[in-house]
């Protein structure tokens, strides 16, 4: 049976990731003819045609864009194995790339991360926060951190914890404003959202298993939890914060709670890894240790 060599999808992984032939050659330092030979040998190979290359740019076909996502399984998968080989009874080291909202990657960075990087001082972590979902495949990201529902089939997900907002206002702003004391009372007051798009009107609101929707308006809608929360302070509205994120101004009173008691529904958070036989040691160290927080009670995100 024929098969298909490591150095050649090694290759053609390579050339995925760059886009251009001349800039693969050198990372690989190998003679661009050489490149374009093993990326051909594997068309051939598998008798489709993977990449469109013109003298200007190289693009992914289809069936490049699956056979990309499997090949880089492949090379990531047996470079860790490689590595876990020769660092068999050492210690778990390498970099360990990871994505996450920016509110629970700075969270965690400051507690979960720092307690792993402290137990294994060889490790690296590059940690990207972004709201957006982050394609684990195509950027080799091992690990995220996701809020909401996961629609990538692709991926591995398990829930960790949930994130739930309260609603939240400076005592300069209730002082000058009307009081709130039910959810229909929100219409009256300048509503600060988190969202895209500001035709989306309502908060839905939770006590206990009371569930209701409240229509509210406001001049100012942004997706940074920060930049909500500095709007806030300025006494510019009411507004909705994860717990964690104001809770060093609920102390000191520079944010109060509106409406005691009512929260926004939970939303699950989840880790997402790519799924595969096989995962890299440093990841199977980092979902160890996980569990293990999670299950001492340590994740308190949303407390």
């Amino acid at each position: 049976m024929d098969t298909i060599g490591f150095r050649t999808l090694s290759i053609f992984v390579t050339v995925c990731q760059t886009l251009n032939l001349t800039q693969s050659a050198d990372l690989l330092a190998l003679p661009k003819s050489t490149v374009s030979k093993e990326v051909s040998r594997l068309e051939e190979h598998l008798k489709s045609r993977l990449l469109e290359r013109s003298t200007r740019k190289v693009s992914l076909t289809e069936a490049g864009k699956l056979v990309y996502e499997r090949a880089f399984q492949l090379v990531e998968e047996f470079r860790s194995l490689r590595q876990d080989v020769q660092s068999l009874d050492t210690q778990v080291q390498g970099l360990l790339k990871l994505t996450a909202p920016p509110v629970l990657g700075e969270y965690l960075a400051g507690t979960l991360l720092a307690d792993f990087m402290q137990q294994w001082p060889k490790i690296t972590v590059a940690l990207e926060l972004s709201y957006s979902f982050d394609d684990l495949f195509a950027q080799g990201i091992d690990l995220g951190f996701r809020i909401g529902q996961i629609a990538d089939d692709r991926l591995v997900a398990r829930q960790i914890g949930a994130s739930s907002r309260i609603l939240v206002a400076s005592p300069e702003y209730l002082a000058q404003h009307p009081p709130v004391k039910a959810p229909q009372d929100l219409a009256e007051h300048n509503c600060l959202r988190f969202q895209y798009n500001p035709t989306d009107t309502d908060w839905v609101l939770t006590c206990g298993e009371h569930t209701c929707s409240v229509p509210v308006r406001g001049n100012f809608y942004c997706s940074n939890i920060e930049a909500l929360k500095n709007a806030a302070l300025r006494g510019l509205g009411i507004t909705q914060l994860p717990v964690s994120s104001a809770r060093e101004e609920l102390e000191n009173g520079s944010l109060v709670a509106v409406l005691d008691g009512l929260c926004v529904p939970p939303m699950p958070i989840y880790l997402v890894y790519r799924s595969g036989v096989n995962k890299p040691r440093k990841l199977q160290a980092l979902l160890d240790f996980i569990d293990q927080w999670v299950a001492e009670g340590k994740f308190s995100f949303s407390q």
